[in-house]
């Protein structure tokens, strides 16, 4: 990339900023220099631009095509410093254009209220929002928008999905003639049921892990992308151009990485000097560079390599490896807050699923689930061979959404704030329709798959929701740090091996070493199947606990002092942290 092309030849870039408020709209213009200028130094521009208090968005407007007849005001979202450097490259004369949207408050009279819609089950953070007026009461708004979530799972349940993976043209038919993704609750509901085939990953796992803003036509996402990927080219010369002394030991370290990545794929089965080598390695080290505050940990490769052998594109592969790390970079945090959480819900899922194989692993001290570090902190990537981590990866992707403002935690808490201590304890009945779902979703045929769902019929140790005071299991939001789809896909690989680490009875040690020699031997039609079902009866169940809590009459709030574990029946000691298995 000739350096004349870059932003930082530019001494100042002119923005034209515009809030659209109730007030009317007002427009500020200033000037920025883009060789010092943060998103957050943006934020704050703009903040005291607009006089604004709140919360906000921003987006600026893509570069125009030279073909007659496009939309010539296309806005995409501005949420991070690659978005910005995109934004600054695509700034043309006279000056670069911005719109500013200010984020309602939860509490503000006119705000939407969120109601999750877990119709057909795959996206957690997938929200319909419902204006309610004053001469409406909430709780009858409420009960109006369940009533039909309930009649949508209803219809899913019953009519179960076609089989075999997403194929070219299926694809189409979730898209317009300009190429716009016009079903895209449609479209995650058929990856999270039947994954894609391997020859349309290249173009459907872009829109998958979010990459385009919405409502973007075809031509506008290969614009989108080639300035992403001009973003790409430049911050690696920049590093690149820098004394290898400042960048020695991250390299060093990244290098080691590489070459042992995935070495029993053929795409990465080469010399440690080959392009493909060298590829991820200016993927790993570009984000480092450009990410002090996350920089390269152990692990990071595994979830980059996927990304670079479907796409076999350097630039794309960035830019999609930077919309995955944007959810998963807590995982490699020093503070491992979003690890321990994980850790914790794991653990709360398998007692309410499993009292039996739950007990057991107090009483081997390894409930605090230090043993599935690996699992969950590359999200499963490698328990499975190769080609089959790529189904479970698309599945798990489907399940999540990058734009976390979608769903305002503060206005979900103030409709689940009345919830009953006794929160859904789920247990699959083995005849339950959720099974014949799952099972018929895979391709292929397995002859132990009604084996696999054995684990989850009525156990005889399960508690009687009637009987019990729990904290109730938190919602798909907060679940797995809004991840939770792939906390179901480590419990269904616990369940499948209880019967085993029972029988044995190992103990700690020999649990994590038993886990630990499965490294991509998991079998992912069973795993998967099962993870399916639990997952759709927790959201299942979730969205009647919260129907019949906020519909009743009794409002009770949940102490704030109780922990998951206060559980009298039960009568579980905690007991010390387990060992940490290293990644």
């Amino acid at each position: 990339m000739s350096s004349t092309t870059c932003y930082q030849d530019r001494d100042a870039i002119r923005v034209k900023a515009l809030l659209e408020s109730v007030q009317g709209r007002e427009i500020r213009c200033f000037a920025v220099d883009p060789n010092i200028t943060s998103f957050a130094n943006l934020n704050q521009l703009l903040a005291r631009a607009f006089q604004l208090s709140g919360e906000f968005e921003i987006s600026y407007q893509l570069p125009q095509s030279n073909e007659t007849g496009r939309r010539p005001d296309v806005f995409v979202s501005l949420t991070s410093d690659f978005d910005l450097d995109a934004a600054f490259l695509s700034a043309s004369l006279p000056y670069l254009s911005l719109k500013v949207d200010p984020l309602l408050s939860p509490d503000s009279e006119n705000a939407d209220w969120s109601i999750l819609d877990i119709s057909e089950a795959p996206p957690p953070n997938n929200v319909l929002s419902s204006r309610i007026t004053p001469t409406v009461p909430f709780h009858i708004s409420l009960k109006h928008q369940m009533e039909k979530t309930l009649q949508q799972i209803s219809k899913a349940f019953s009519t179960a999905p076609r089989k075999g993976p997403l194929k070219e043209h299926d694809w189409f038919q979730y898209l317009d003639c300009e190429g716009r993704l016009i079903y895209p609750e449609e479209f995650v509901t058929t990856v999270f049921h039947c994954g894609i085939e391997q020859s349309l990953r290249k173009e459907v796992w872009p829109h998958l892990l979010h990459v385009f803003p919405p409502d973007l036509t075809s031509d506008e996402k290969e614009r989108y992308i080639l300035m992403k990927s001009r973003v790409f080219w430049h911050l690696k010369s920049e590093w690149q151009a820098q004394d290898s002394k400042s960048t020695e030991s991250l390299s060093h370290m990244i290098r080691k990485d590489v070459v042992r990545t995935d070495k029993a794929c053929s795409y990465f089965e080469v010399g440690e000097d080959h392009p493909h080598i060298e590829s991820l390695f200016n993927i790993l080290m570009t984000y480092a560079v450009a990410n002090p505050d996350v920089s390269y940990v152990q692990g990071m490769s595994d979830l980059a390599s996927p990304l670079l052998v479907v796409l076999d594109d350097e630039a794309l592969a960035y830019t999609c490896f930077c919309s995955l790390m944007y959810r998963m970079k807590s995982h490699f945090l020093l503070d491992s807050k979003s690890m321990s959480l994980k850790f914790e819900h794991l653990s709360l899922l398998l007692q309410r699923t499993d009292i039996e194989f739950y007990k057991y692993l107090v009483d081997i001290g390894a409930e605090d689930m230090f043993f599935c570090y690996r699992w969950l902190l590359l999200d499963l990537k490698r328990e499975f061979q190769f080609s089959d981590s790529l189904s479970v990866m698309e599945v798990i992707w489907s399940t999540t959404s990058l734009s976390s403002q979608s769903i305002s935690k503060e206005s979900y808490n103030s409709i689940t704030k009345t919830t009953k201590k006794e929160g859904p304890y789920f247990k699959t009945r083995s005849d339950s329709p959720l099974c014949e779902i799952a099972l018929e979703t895979e391709d292929e045929e397995d002859d132990d798959s009604e084996e696999s769902f054995a684990m989850l019929s009525n156990d005889s140790n399960a508690l009687d929701t009637s009987e019990t005071n729990l904290i109730q299991i938190p919602d798909p939001c907060e679940l797995g740090d809004g991840n939770p789809f792939a906390l179901f896909v480590c419990l269904a690989m616990l369940l499948l091996h209880k019967d085993h680490c029972i029988q044995k009875q190992m103990d700690y040690n020999a649990l994590a070493m038993y886990f630990d020699k499965l490294l991509r031997k998991h079998d992912r039609i069973k795993t998967l199947a099962k993870a399916r079902v639990l997952y759709m009866e927790y959201l299942q169940l979730f969205s009647t606990a919260v129907k019949q809590d906020e519909c009743s009459e009794v409002k009770e709030d949940v102490p704030s002092n109780l922990s998951w574990l206060d559980d009298k029946l039960l009568d579980i000691k905690s007991t010390q942290l387990g060992q940490c298995i290293e990644c």
